[in-house]
């Protein structure tokens, strides 16, 4: 993906709609949004459950496609792009962090860490070796070679961070990134990512109940009932 300019939205959604089923059985899950993110920016999502939320981030990171309207992410336009293809941006261009983690039990940290690297073809040993640096980056040195289940949560979302920054890709999503954790370990984890959006020029985006982490935002979109609220 080419670098994007400071001028220019790195995202830019128009008019997105997204409805599941038909007739008496179809649920409107976005009615209308527009929305434009600019590069390097923290943008939080917040609103209640069900309201579409979900939905939008699934779309700008090409999960899902919108029923009408157009997302453009950097310029490409994901919505008529084949599935292989499709599959094959998302995880260069696509870092994602989740409220559990989603860290594979039976692998070390700097294994878990590498796993979007061999995905896109970087030889075992060298996104290995990469990961390792990370976690020393990230004050977890001393956790090369330890698995998952013996680490406590703000380790674990740590671990899950470096995973989603190791391919440095330009956009990290973040679904309630700070839900399980205590108020300091939550902001310890902002703070990093934070870091990393000035370190590195990374566009985040954060879905998030978590009134406490509102502060880190640069804007936010309350979403209800499909739309953002004015």
């Amino acid at each position: 993906m080419k670098n994007p300019s400071k001028s220019q939205p790195i995202i830019t959604c128009k008019d997105i709609y997204k409805h599941y089923g038909e007739g008496s059985t179809r649920v409107d899950a976005l009615n209308g949004i527009n929305l434009e993110i600019s590069p390097g920016e923290i943008r939080m999502l917040v609103g209640p459950s069900g309201s579409g939320k979900t939905t939008l981030i699934s779309i700008i990171a090409g999960i899902l496609t919108q029923s009408s309207g157009t997302c453009l992410v950097n310029g490409v336009d994901l919505t008529h792009m084949p599935d292989m293809e499709k599959t094959h941006y998302r995880g260069k261009n696509i870092g994602f962090v989740f409220q559990t983690f989603n860290l594979i039990p039976t692998l070390t940290c700097e294994e878990n860490i590498s796993v979007p690297s061999v995905i896109l073809g970087v030889p075992k040993q060298e996104a290995l070796e990469k990961a390792k640096k990370v976690l020393v980056d990230f004050g977890m040195g001393d956790k090369i070679g330890v698995y998952p289940p013996e680490l406590s949560g703000g380790q674990q979302q740590r671990v899950a961070i470096a995973r989603s920054m190791i391919h440095d890709p330009p956009i990290i999503v973040c679904d309630e990134p700070t839900s399980f954790l205590d108020i300091h370990t939550g902001k310890k984890i902002m703070e990093l990512l934070k870091e990393m959006v000035v370190k590195q020029g990374i566009t985040l985006i954060v879905i998030t109940h978590d009134t406490r982490i509102l502060e880190f935002a640069d804007h936010i979109d309350h979403i209800e009932d499909g739309k953002i609220s004015e």
